[in-house]
């Protein structure tokens, strides 16, 4: 009862310890809609490095039917799910992309901006570099071949942590995510079997990239990267990403790259030649909240980041 590896139990044990719950819809003994989520300190959200959260129903009510009553039922679905959510100041979830229909949130006064990723389908049946790459993508790709190998025996998370760190020092922003944290949720998600560490390393050993991956067999995700910028334009990304989607067409059957609302990144995964994916989020907040959220990529912007 999961879209995604995001919604299992065991994720959510890791991702968010002791914080997460569950909505739940059912049709006598049977459930036919579930929302996880997380409470944490009054705000209702997802947890930490979690694309989507929901909400899964029962495929039968996603059918298309005569007279829209599968999309009169969802309409309820959702009020019931929300109103079983705790009482708090904040609610900011990202839906999967499989909730569709949204309007609902809006008559129950969330606000929806839509998010975006890219998604390799059928991965697993798919000669990706000659049918979807770009032409810069492939050019970079060689290259790096020349003189990067991939690792992908290694277990030292550590390694992409710190190519993290170094990124947001480099903005001069601090990471915002505990590096303990995310060190414990790789190596849990690596023991559970679920999770994919790959380095990209020069000839001298010395690591230029890394990515890390989640999956089952349904979607792999590109979930964390990171990269020495000493070695930013050595093609070592590139060639890191096309060993992830070739670890992916191993295990999963489609493959997707997180996404992301950054220009830059965004034009970086559109070359792999995935299909766009639109997720939801959905958020109701007190009105402090929506000025800080006028104000701060206002601000952003005033001091040079990329928003």
């Amino acid at each position: 009862m999961t879209n995604s590896v995001f919604e299992e139990s065991w994720w959510l044990d890791i991702a968010a310890p002791g914080k997460w719950n569950e909505a739940v819809v059912k049709d006598g003994d049977k459930v036919i809609a579930r929302l996880p989520y997380v409470f944490d300190k009054g705000v209702i959200t997802n947890p930490t490095y979690t694309q989507t959260l929901g909400i899964w129903m029962d495929p039968s009510l996603r059918e298309k039917d005569k007279g829209g009553s599968n999309i009169h039922k969802q309409k309820e679905i959702i009020g019931e799910l929300i109103a079983q959510l705790p009482k708090s100041k904040r609610i900011s979830i990202i839906l999967d992309h499989s909730q569709s229909y949204i309007l609902p949130f809006r008559w129950l006064d969330f606000r929806i901006e839509p998010t975006f990723s890219y998604r390799i389908r059928g991965v697993n049946e798919t000669d990706v570099r000659n049918e979807l790459y770009g032409k810069t993508v492939k050019k970079n790709i060689k290259a790096a071949s020349r003189h990067v190998s991939i690792d992908t025996d290694c277990d030292d998370f550590e390694i992409l942590v710190n190519m993290q760190d170094k990124t947001y020092k480099r903005q001069g922003r601090s990471n915002p995510v505990d590096r303990n944290v995310t060190l414990d949720i790789m190596k849990k998600t690596v023991e559970r079997g679920h999770g994919k560490l790959l380095v990209a390393r020069g000839e001298d050993g010395r690591a230029h990239s890394a990515g890390f991956f989640i999956f089952d067999e349904r979607i792999c995700y590109y979930l964390l990267g990171g990269f020495d910028p000493e070695f930013n334009s050595d093609g070592s990304q590139n060639l890191l990403l096309d060993a992830g989607i070739e670890f992916a067409q191993g295990v999963s059957r489609d493959f997707d790259f997180e996404g992301s609302m950054v220009e830059g990144i965004e034009n970086f995964y559109r070359q792999y030649g995935g299909d766009l994916v639109t997720n939801y989020h959905v958020s109701k907040q007190r009105l402090i909240y929506d000025i800080e959220d006028i104000m701060k990529p206002r601000i952003k912007r005033m001091i040079g980041y990329k928003v």
